[in-house]
């Protein structure tokens, strides 16, 4: 199967995953009775997003490297990764049970908690099961069918959170739902994985202690990194969460998001092309390395940027539709995290992953953590909801891409102004902001004031003026794509 295709099947999933999870804010956020229970819905996701990346142990990005390599057991793998996740999930769901239901009540300032926070014990592991199900599919060579799951499950769970809407808008009632779902699903993707990697590896599966370690070795630092990465992303929600009231928290989280696209086409692609920068890292060719990953941000960076600008381009209206009116204030934080995007586009962490540097990638996050929670600390307490994205804004900037851009630099042996494409990225983010400035000034002089007719219009003439760029100056690339995707398409 080709990169490309690869790469839709898995955009395609990653898209349903982040509109699965819009449709269900949007709905909650209209049903619940009061900002209040939307804000307490939120945090009790927050405990297991902040705690996420430490229970998994970075071991879904680990699958990708050891099942790349050579004469790899993908069962064996497979069975013992499952023991380290039971493990760790054991630990969670006792601490969401006793301790846990108690401290974090506290910690936010909402009694509310009690009665959701223990239901995390089911839906915690049960999310990291079919995470690492899907990734471990992908890591084997069935995309397909990872992206198939994994729609299928976000379809379901979105439709069953609705159906339970319909007879009761009980807190716990939702959450404790969602939990069975998403643990049916996780069932779903063991057997799957289980059946198709046999089918792959005729070789016996069994435990093996030396696996366990060797999966350890490389993927703590990378979990470790990832959690801290991940808390010092997170700790700006943590903050206004901890700092502020629910409903104020309510109304940051609905903007405290990037856009759609950006996980959906970063890690599809990542995942896609991080087996052949393994392979050539360990041919000792860090030259291929870089190739392949410039290639992948060059085709990242043509959809990105011009999608995170439609996305600036009618977000006022965007959080009015999605959250109704009295959500509108979210638009402030979504823009503000909107100047991260350019910065997006350049997976840094697959060249940490695929040369085998993870312990660069836990030094990263460690001063990420250390620096964004002094800064917005007192961000928060100075500016409120908007002092929290600027804080996280300012990090990623002032630290986070020189540090990668200097060391990546390092692992493919290249000056730092050779590891990107430079211009390429800036010339696709000026004709794209070109573009939304062109739309944007035409659409204030007309006075339409229905919201649906504002977003049709502005996004309907952005997305016809930004394509025709598109294959006006960068032909070659947006052909490539098209004839690649087409003929696969056709080919399946």
């Amino acid at each position: 199967m080709s990169r490309i295709l690869k790469t839709a099947y898995l955009s395609g999933s990653q898209v349903v995953t982040t509109l699965s999870t819009l449709i269900i804010a949007a709905v909650l956020s209209r049903v619940l009775e009061s900002k209040a229970d939307y804000g307490t819905y939120q945090q009790t996701l927050l405990v297991y997003t902040f705690l996420a990346p430490l229970l998994a142990l970075g071991l879904p990005a680990a699958s990708f490297y050891f099942c790349s390599k050579s004469g790899s057991n993908h069962r064996l793998i497979f069975y013992n990764a499952l023991i380290l996740i039971f493990t760790v999930s054991l630990v969670f769901g006792i601490f969401c049970m006793t301790i846990g239901k108690s401290y974090i009540p506290n910690l936010f300032n909402n009694a509310d908690l009690e009665q959701t926070i223990p239901w995390l014990a089911i839906y915690g592991p049960a999310t990291l099961l079919i995470l690492y199900a899907s990734s471990f599919l992908v890591a084997i060579d069935y995309a397909k069918i990872s992206a198939i799951l994994t729609i299928l499950f976000r379809v379901f769970l979105a439709t069953s959170v609705i159906l339970v809407l319909l007879f009761s808008s009980r807190l716990e009632l939702i959450i404790s739902v969602q939990s069975y779902v998403i643990l049916f699903g996780a069932l779903i993707g063991i057997f799957l994985v289980c059946r198709y990697s046999n089918n792959k590896e005729k070789t016996r599966s069994s435990i093996s202690i030396k696996n366990i370690n060797d999966q350890l070795k490389y993927a703590v630092p990378l979990g470790l990194g990832a959690m801290l990465e991940g808390m010092a992303l997170a700790i700006d929600r943590l903050m206004v969460s901890a700092l502020l009231e629910p409903e104020e928290y309510a109304v940051f989280v609905n903007g405290a998001m990037e856009i759609p696209l950006i996980a959906a086409i970063t890690v599809a692609a990542g995942a896609v092309i991080l087996p052949e920068i393994v392979k050539a890292f360990e041919n000792k060719n860090s030259s291929e390395a870089l190739d392949l990953w410039q290639l992948m941000v060059r085709r990242v960076t043509i959809i990105l940027l011009p999608a995170g600008l439609l996305f600036y381009l009618i977000s006022q209206e965007l959080m009015i539709i999605l959250y109704s009116d009295k959500f509108k204030e979210s638009v402030e934080p979504f823009r503000i995290y909107m100047l991260m995007l350019p910065a997006r586009v350049a997976y840094f962490g697959m060249l940490f992953q695929a040369a085998g540097k993870t312990r660069l990638v836990l030094y990263r996050a460690i001063i990420t953590l250390s620096l964004n929670t002094i800064i917005t600390y007192f961000l928060v307490r100075k500016f409120g909801m908007a002092g929290a994205a600027w804080g996280t804004v300012a990090v990623v900037w002032l630290f986070v891409v020189p540090y990668c851009v200097l060391v990546c630099s390092k692992i493919t042996n290249v000056r730092w102004y050779k590891l990107l494409p430079y211009r390429y990225i800036f010339s696709v983010g000026i004709v794209s902001f070109s573009v939304a400035l062109i739309v944007w000034l035409i659409s204030s002089m007309f006075g339409f004031q229905n919201v649906f007719i504002i977003t049709f219009l502005k996004g309907s003439a952005y997305c016809a003026l930004v394509v025709a760029s598109m294959f006006l100056f960068f032909r070659n690339d947006c052909i490539h794509i098209y004839k690649q995707l087409m003929s696969k398409i056709i080919k399946n």
